[in-house]
């Protein structure tokens, strides 16, 4: 119990005062619970006496009647005070889990799968949230009840006493291994649910593409296995743990006809009265259906507090550190020294980077694919920290700076768009959530995407569905563009923003990126090197490395990789389809 206590204190964090109330309540509703058994006690033992009167019938009825009273008000009031504090705790525990994992850096995600991060917050705080509101205070007013009686039967006869603790004892350890079993099967589970959640969502998003493949039902092993170790994981769960609770509550139940023999042959030896065997045969009803309780409660609360240990071990890693909230550099200069990095797997994917990113210029990063060109742009985001050397902005080091200040003055437009399930309007005004209807229309036509917004049966009203499904890829680059735009952050980072594009989408897209790039620094990936022409520097990157580094004119004179790459596509605008007579005279 006291490591359940442990676990909850050490995930709620001071909000545990929220509970002292309902479990204090819950400890009274117990020991009215014992004045009821009294009065029946009382009521009997008078009936053997042959002292029961008329006076005596309606004091007990109004005792039992005050106390149902009680009862019913404390159960209505611990109620909803136990459910209020209950949600107001798992609502302070998921913002801050939230904002917890929102500063850790992108290898936890990549480390954990979707349906791990998933599990997080909704099946642990959920269980967690179980724990809080229901079984925790059931579970105190039953060992509050037995240890009352347990008190009382000490006082009734010591012998008695005596048995019940014995038959306690021998139970216990049963109560404790099923728990301990529950305990540690619970991972194992965790992992078949979360398998589970992984493959649904994965199923979910490549539905189209089952579809074509007819991969459709049971023909999805990876799904239709998922869902077989899940259900198997299920019931070895519910197994496991059932042979323990059976025989606790075998043990426990036995405590009544224990007490009845024991007491009658107490009785006739003379050893024991009448009064004495009614109580203490009436005690052993009230602990043996109390042990019953326990013996269910206490492996489960063993089982959902992993769901405590899972949140833990969460809160216990270690965020991005940093000293100052908000970055107060005076220019935008982004300046890598030295600046090496590796992921998890020690492999180094930059070694020994330095060069400088003037306040306001365009510096664009080309090389092969694998070059660094991504983990360039991530560092500067800063969602990983470097492995050595340091990140300069405006003179002052990047890992210095909250995370979160520091995308204030980054905007970023990535290659892969996400959008919401939402308006185009609540989509653009992710940027700036106070932005009047004005500066988004503004932002849209630099961006060139209000008119065909307009087109739209509700214009900026129109739910573009989970992902912008609804849109093509081009309308939603440009959707990205003019968030970016009402943004209007003093660092660009752009990351492969038109690869994937028409012509004439990547057209209208870059006029959008040249408004948004105006009096900016500006950092940006591009395999299609017409894009980054203009670019006051260019730095070639190859395995982690600057092998050339200058405007397009002097990378054009080194004859190097980057003239190479020119001259390759130079080429391929020659390139005609086909051997008629008129495409090969074409292609002379």
């Amino acid at each position: 119990m006291t490591s359940v206590i442990r676990n909850i204190q050490a995930v709620v964090g001071t909000k545990i005062k929220l509970l002292y109330l309902p479990i204090l309540l819950a400890i009274l509703d117990a020991f009215l619970n014992m004045i009821f058994y009294s009065v029946m006690i009382m009521s009997i033992v008078t009936l053997i006496r042959n002292e029961f009167t008329e006076r005596f019938f309606f004091i007990g009825l109004a005792i039992l009647a005050v106390v149902f009273v009680i009862r019913s008000l404390l159960a209505r009031y611990s109620f909803r005070s136990l459910q209020l504090n209950g949600s107001v705790i798992a609502t302070d525990l998921r913002l801050r889990l939230a904002e917890h994992v929102r500063g850790l850096n992108s290898g936890y995600f990549n480390q954990n799968s979707v349906g791990k991060l998933t599990s997080y917050f909704s099946t642990d705080i959920a269980d967690f949230e179980q724990v809080l509101t229901h079984h925790l205070t059931d579970f105190v007013k039953a060992l509050f009840s037995v240890a009352v009686c347990m008190l009382a039967a000490l006082v009734i006869d010591f012998r008695f006493a005596g048995v019940m603790v014995v038959m306690i004892l021998v139970a216990l350890p049963l109560m404790i291994k099923g728990g301990s079993v529950g305990h540690k099967i619970a991972p194992e589970h965790r992992v078949k649910m979360n398998a589970v959640i992984s493959r649904v969502v994965e199923y979910i998003n490549g539905i189209k593409t089952f579809r074509l493949y007819q991969l459709t039902g049971t023909k999805f092993e990876r799904l239709d296995r998922s869902f077989h170790e899940f259900k198997k994981s299920s019931i070895r769960v519910e197994l496991s743990m059932m042979p323990y609770v059976m025989v606790f509550s075998t043990i426990v139940s036995l405590m009544i006809p224990v007490a009845l023999i024991w007491g009658t042959n107490l009785l006739m030896q003379g050893n024991s009265s009448p009064e004495q065997y009614i109580a203490v045969l009436m005690l052993s009803v009230s602990t043996s259906s109390q042990l019953m309780t326990i013996g269910m409660l206490y492996p489960e609360l063993k089982y959902l507090s992993k769901s405590a240990d899972n949140l833990r071990q969460i809160f216990a890693t270690q965020p991005l550190p940093y000293s100052q909230e908000r970055f107060n550099g005076g220019d935008h200069e982004i300046a890598f020294e030295d600046v090496s990095f590796s992921y998890e797997n020690d492999v180094p994917v930059l070694k020994n980077l330095s060069f400088t990113v003037a306040d306001g210029k365009t510096t664009a990063l080309v090389g092969p694919s694998g070059s660094g060109k991504s983990t360039v742009i991530s560092l500067i985001s800063r969602f990983w920290d470097v492995t050595q050397g340091q990140i300069k902005m405006g003179g002052k080091m990047i890992r210095e700076i909250r995370p979160d200040g520091l995308t204030e003055e980054i905007t970023c437009v990535f290659q892969d768009v996400y959008l919401f399930n939402d308006t185009i309007l609540n989509n653009i005004r992710l940027a700036k959530p106070n932005a009047s209807m004005e500066e988004v229309v503004k932002a849209s036509r630099l961006a060139n995407c209000h008119e065909f917004i307009m087109q739209m049966e509700n214009g900026y009203d129109t739910v573009v569905g989970e992902g912008g499904s609804t849109l093509s890829g081009g309308e939603k680059q440009r959707v990205s563009i003019a968030r970016a735009l009402l943004k209007d952050a003093p660092v660009v980072l752009l990351d492969e923003s038109t690869s994937s594009l028409d012509a004439d989408n990547e057209k209208e897209i870059n006029q959008a990126l040249d408004k948004l790039m105006e009096h900016k620094t500006v950092v940006v990936i591009a395999h299609r090197l017409n894009t980054i022409i203009n670019a006051d520097q260019i730095i070639v990157l190859a395995d982690g490395e600057i092998r050339e580094k200058g405007t397009h004119q002097e990378l054009c004179q080194q004859k190097g990789w980057y003239a190479q790459m020119i001259e390759e596509q130079r080429v391929a605008k020659t390139w005609v389809i086909g051997d008629s007579p008129l495409a090969l005279e074409k292609a002379k």
